[in-house]
């Protein structure tokens, strides 16, 4: 096949194959399930011990959800009574047969317990079915609450949190989200590439690849997650399509640089689209193989949301990387010059003879002062990654939630009215092979209650099991469950947890802890333990890729060097800007891990085109002007890919999930960091300074 006839016959594959997976295959939003034991392993302490809990005290089972009224003023006794009517009224409703819920005539009764001191704050529990998760959890949720507003009295501020409220609440937020986030994803990159390029048709091939792209990824991951090969969840998906678009479009915008350069040189577009497939498959392939190789290495956590993200990514990589070397180059050779309407290449390129340009100026600065951009770049990097110093983490999944979410203004007012160590209590179980004597359970529960982090320790219900082998404690924390305070608390409490049940007359066999402090307490070394290893791999693997692709030992060095310092001088400038100018003194657990395979996996593309460059030009020209050469023509497709890029990852500060805005605000800066400062600038400034030992 010659000419158009073989771009044509691979565009026509691409849409059969697309269209064909979409009318037979499921969509990849159609499994997203829960994580099972909160994402960790089975044996972790905390999911051994609330098993534990679960089989010796079978009645405590289910999904709690926590009715709120509040009201500054005081709530009235008819308001408690009405409310608590309202709730207890469902258990003779059909429909929610399954769920546990006390009667009105206990809540009442017992109506002190459920009401805080100052009056303001009043709760009622109801228990849903364990197994419960997703679009019926959903359902379910938002039927109680349409049941009980409408028996309660009319105006009365009714919010639902606890466990089954906050994850009802997650869930319904990615699914409202998915839809804003697609449409502001290809408006946001149709915007720049109109603006930057002014050209329609070459504005809008880049998101006819990724629809096209994303269309294929989409039913191949449906497939995967159909047979039960692995498991999708929102978060990556989400994540997903925004890598993807992001992605196909710096493909597209090297693969139309290099177009428009042999356009000048061959008249037909498909001679031309040759040549320029010969200059831009080695940086294209490297590129989507270092992003691959890099989230296989999410296989290696043990916690599962980062495991997740690797079947889902390495999926829509695969895909990118063949589409990049296929579909594209079909769609800008079957457009042929029509792609750059109203600016003609050749016109184009006449009209700039002569005149330079601002990468030119860059270029020639930093070619002839290599020195003073190494130490000013370099100063003002390590002054930026100094301040990971004051990075905290958090495991406060509400704090992430909308200010104005049922499930939080619950929480809220529960932790206002009640103490926050009140929202998630831990359960103390200690076994043993003798019968526990209460009053030793009672001499037990007062020496938890000293230990420093502890505010107290009591019984809710029975304290010893029916067999008489297991005592059951109720563990107050001080301050907020989800604190490091409160981890480090459930941490002691369970070292200590032996010894103090043998000075309280126990001869405890086994000593259990479980509880949200706990689980985070595990969850905090999972993710530590992860981080670790999941760096370390990628940093290495993509060192073996550059290296295969620069033939030197010393330039992948230098060239990962670079990223891993953007990549701290991007989290700690972040750290500085989200406390200073947004309150937010604490990031997500999950953020720097995620944020460090992201932007190195990527960064290093711009690394790869910009060494790509500078090799082809050292064929005709010394070191020296290579590298002036080499910035001068990759300067401006990498920075607009790089700002589109940047401007794509911050369409997630439109979602309505923290973390993810926090993710995406942390990687546009760590790509503008990347495109403008390091790639352009301290990279060529290393490679001049080294001369033949550069690698390069």
């Amino acid at each position: 096949m010659t000419g158009k006839r073989r771009y044509v016959i691979t565009l026509l594959i691409w849409i059969v194959a697309a269209a064909i997976l979409s009318l037979a295959a499921p969509g990849s939003k159609e499994f997203v399930k829960p994580n099972q034991n909160s994402g960790m392993p089975s044996d972790e302490p905390s999911i051994v011990a609330a098993g534990k809990v679960k089989e010796y005290f079978p009645e405590g089972g289910g999904l709690p959800a926590m009715g709120v009224i509040h009201d500054e003023k005081g709530l009235s006794d008819e308001e408690i009574s009405k409310f608590a009517e309202a709730v207890g009224a469902i258990e003779n409703v059909p429909e929610f047969k399954d769920l546990n819920v006390l009667p009105a005539e206990a809540l009442i009764g017992q109506k002190d317990a459920f009401l805080s001191e100052d009056g303001t704050t009043f709760f009622v529990p109801v228990t849903l079915p364990e197994k419960m998760e997703g679009h019926d959890l959903v359902v379910l949720m938002d039927d109680l609450k349409e049941k009980v507003k409408s028996g309660a009295p009319e105006g009365l501020e009714i919010n639902w949190t606890g466990p089954a409220g906050i994850a009802a609440d997650a869930t319904e937020l990615f699914s409202r989200a998915d839809v804003v986030l697609l449409l502001s994803t290809v408006g946001l990159i149709l915007l720049l590439l109109l603006v930057i390029y002014r050209s329609p048709l070459l504005a809008f091939i880049p998101l006819i690849g990724a629809g096209i792209v994303y269309a294929v990824v989409d039913r191949l991951i449906g497939i995967g997650a159909n047979a039960g090969l692995f498991a999708t969840e929102s978060q990556a998906l989400s994540i997903m399509m925004i890598l993807l678009f992001a992605v196909i479009t710096d493909y597209s915008l090297l693969i139309f640089s290099r177009f428009r350069e042999e356009l000048k040189v061959y008249e037909h577009p498909a001679e031309a689209m040759k040549e320029a497939m010969r200059h831009v498959k080695e940086p294209i392939f490297f590129s989507g193989s270092t992003i691959f190789l890099s989230v296989l290495t999410l296989f290696a956590a043990l916690y599962e949301p980062y495991r997740n993200f690797a079947p889902v990514f390495a999926i829509a990589v695969l895909v990118m990387l063949t589409a990049g070397l296929t579909l594209l180059p079909s769609l800008f050779t079957i457009a042929g010059r029509k792609a750059f309407w109203p600016s003609i290449p050749n016109k184009e390129e006449k009209a700039k003879a002569g005149r330079r340009t601002i990468w030119s100026r860059i270029a020639q600065a930093v070619a002839k002062r290599p020195a003073v951009f190494l130490t000013v770049v370099m100063a003002l990097l390590v002054l930026s990654a100094l301040n990971v110093m004051n990075y905290r983490e958090s495991f406060d999944l509400v704090k992430s939630f909308p200010d104005d979410l049922s499930s939080r203004q619950g929480y809220e007012q529960l932790a206002a009215g009640f103490g926050e160590g009140e929202l998630a209590p831990g359960t103390v179980l200690v076994r043993s092979d003798n019968d526990i004597d209460p009053e030793a359970a009672v001499r037990l529960s007062g020496l938890i209650g000293e230990l420093p982090g502890i505010e107290r320790a009591g019984f809710q219900g029975q304290p010893v099991s029916e067999d008489g082998h297991a005592a059951r404690i109720t563990v107050t924390f001080k301050g907020n469950p989800y604190d490091q305070t409160a981890l480090q608390a459930a941490k002691e409490l369970r070292d200590k947890g032996g010894s103090l049940a043998g000075e309280a007359g126990i001869r405890a066999t086994e000593f259990h802890l479980a509880g949200e402090s706990a689980l985070n307490a595990d969850l905090k070394e999972i993710n530590d333990r992860d981080t670790v290893v999941v760096m370390i791999s990628v940093a290495l693997l993509i060192a073996i890729m550059l290296g295969v692709q620069t033939r030197s030992i010393i330039a992948p060095v230098y060239l990962i060097g670079t990223l891993i310092l953007s990549y701290a001088a991007t989290l700690g400038l972040s750290v500085f800007l989200f406390d200073k100018l947004i309150g937010q003194d604490a990031l997500s657990y999950r953020i720097p891990l995620y944020t460090f395979v992201f932007l190195v996996a990527l960064g290093v593309d711009y690394s790869i085109m910009l060494i790509a460059r500078i090799r082809e030009e050292k064929r005709n020209h010394d070191l020296h002007d290579a590298v002036r050469f080499g910035i001068e023509r990759t300067g401006g497709v990498i920075s607009s890919a790089g700002l589109i890029l940047a401007a794509t990852f911050l369409v997630l500060a439109t979602m309505p999930v923290n973390e993810l805005k926090l993710f995406g605000m942390m990687m546009a800066l760590g790509i503008m960091i990347d495109t403008f400062i390091v790639r352009p600038l301290l990279i060529p400034a290393i490679i001049l300074l080294l001369g033949k030992k550069s690698g390069i």
